[in-house]
């Protein structure tokens, strides 16, 4: 183990405690909103899996028996696993996955606080409901609230992912564009009763609402009806108060909001949590409503209950106008990553979605074991395979990363390993009078929405050394192509030695363990496919 690991493991232990789940990975049945019964993935015997709540400076240990027909693995979405990369939980970037009748180990030091969430991150698993939400209290809570609620919004398929992930995968146009509608789970509960997807407030308390979306494709927005909100955290990142009445989260990003109850319980109030679908390049965006209820006594009558007597304007806050609290500087800029993203027609015949015109592709050799066992060459983006669409980071560089959204709909960018600082945000058209650009101290998220036709400027410090994975968290997005590999200080990576546990699920897997991505030596990767190329026009 690293000297930096061990002291940050030591620090940890001294100030926290060990907290250990066990999750045996497995089918279940389940009909989440009373309207389709379908096989979903379950922990334990039981639909949905267990949320887990620690506290900052924690170990979090997961064991973890994959009782599935296929490969699996758990990621702490969030989570920067500064010294630990092999608990990221990546097939094919960070391991090779968990082998049926496998079992791993991940251990987490629990070094941030906030809103984060664990899922699978082999193909589509979560969205057939292997996630779940993931707390960290913070050892210094700069808020002060009554009560910590938890609201976890997805827009949940009746479908398999497989089956959609054949459909958005087909060559046939009118296949790929056949519309298909998701239905709003909250905590895992939907359907048309309040009963089961309603929050209770008691007046002039104070309720911290950690609102996640463990979505597959959809952006929500979420309001309450006559109730003020107060942002405070994003994606982990603790803010300067910012006052709203609506918010949207994209997939995968997370906000804390304060909601100070009402002084009395002569009336209940509607929620909503509308999904927008943002999935198939063919089809029009759809705004699919749904409300629930605010309850402050049962028998109390219900107001705003039509669209016509919202009190919503739906004017959401810009992410770019909050101030993290613990006001950190803004790295510079000695390396600029542009990545230009764009859906087409490829060569294959279907539909792909790319950075810089190349489909990701996930690699024989997991990129954090080559990395590891090619030497001086881990420093040469070919070792990684064209297709896994390598960036190599020097160690402690200070990088611009430029996401140009070419597309009508919305990308939602994710990067292992770090949080960004969101710097600029504006329109791809060139006109400067569109740009809203941050203050002296910038935002940090890990996950961030590029609407059509904008582009956002995004800061990190190339100071974890590993490799992480940046991809589009809209999920088939993501199997579409939208992903890219970042390759950080890749002497300093190897210094890190390959768990045994990794290793023993490779075997099991047929993966290779050594060697650049194909899992031969050096840069013998002369048959290597490199398509599908756009076709032209």
């Amino acid at each position: 183990m690293k000297p930096v690991a061990l002291l940050s493991l030591l620090a940890a232990s001294a100030l926290g405690k060990r907290v250990v789940h066990d999750w045996d990975i497995g089918y279940v049945q389940a009909n989440p909103d009373g309207q389709n019964q379908r096989r979903v993935i379950g922990v334990n015997g039981k639909w949905p899996p267990p949320a887990i709540e620690v506290d900052q400076y924690d170990i979090l240990a997961i064991n973890v028996h994959n009782s599935l027909d296929e490969a699996t693995s758990v990621h702490a979405h969030g989570f920067h696993q500064r010294d630990t990369p092999f608990m990221d939980g990546v097939p094919g970037v960070t391991e090779c996955g968990i082998a049926p009748n496998g079992s791993f180990t991940y251990e987490y030091n629990v070094t941030q606080s906030g809103t984060y969430w664990l899922h699978s991150h082999y193909q589509e698993q979560y969205i057939d409901g292997l996630r779940s939400p993931l707390i960290v209290r913070a050892q210094k809570e700069p808020h002060h609230y009554d009560h910590d609620v938890t609201m976890m919004l997805e827009a949940w398929y009746h479908r398999n992912s497989k089956e959609v992930a054949d459909q958005l995968l087909s060559t046939s146009q009118s296949i790929r564009e056949a519309p298909f509608r998701p239905y709003m789970l909250v905590n895992s509960r939907g359907g048309t009763d309040p009963d089961v997807t309603k929050l209770r407030f008691e007046p002039g308390k104070t309720y911290r609402l950690r609102i996640l979306n463990v979505s597959a494709t959809a952006m929500i927005r979420f309001g309450i009806e006559e109730h003020e909100m107060r942002v405070i955290e994003v994606d982990g990142t603790a803010t300067e108060p910012k006052r709203t009445n609506s918010i949207q989260l994209s997939v995968g990003q997370r906000a804390s909001v304060l909601v100070t109850a009402k002084s009395s319980r002569a009336a209940n109030y509607m929620y909503r949590a509308d999904i927008f679908t943002d999935i198939q390049s063919g089809v029009d965006r759809a705004v699919l409503p749904f409300s629930s209820v605010v309850e402050y006594a049962p028998n109390a009558p219900l107001r705003n209950v039509s669209d016509a007597q919202s009190t919503l304007d739906w004017d959401f806050f810009d992410d770019i106008d909050l101030v993290p609290i613990d006001r950190q500087p803004m790295p510079g800029v000695n390396k600029w990553v542009p990545l230009e993203m764009h859906t087409g027609l490829y060569d294959d015949r279907r539909e792909h979605i790319t950075f810089n015109n190349r489909t990701y592709e996930t690699p024989i050799v997991p990129s954090l074991i080559s990395a590891i066992t090619t030497g001086y060459q881990a420093f040469y983006p070919d070792v990684y395979g064209f297709k896994s669409q390598p960036v190599i980071l020097d160690p402690n560089t200070d990088v611009e990363i430029a996401l140009f959204n070419r597309d009508n709909n919305t990308h939602t960018i994710h990067l292992h390993g770090h949080s960004f600082f969101v710097y600029r945000r504006g329109s791809v058209d060139g006109d400067k009078t569109k740009y809203r650009t941050a203050g002296d101290f910038p935002v940090r998220r890990d996950t961030v929405a590029v609407p059509p036709r904008e582009f956002v400027l995004l800061r990190i410090r190339a100071d974890n050394p590993g490799v992480w994975f940046l991809h589009c968290h809209q999920a088939y997005h993501n199997l579409q192509g939208l992903a890219a590999t970042f390759i950080e200080a890749p002497y300093f990576a190897q210094q890190f030695e390959i768990p045994e546990q990794v290793l023993r699920n490779c075997q099991k897997m047929g993966i290779p363990a050594k060697g650049n991505a194909m899992g031969r030596n050096g840069l013998d990767l002369l048959d290597e496919q490199r398509g599908p190329f756009p076709l032209e026009g």
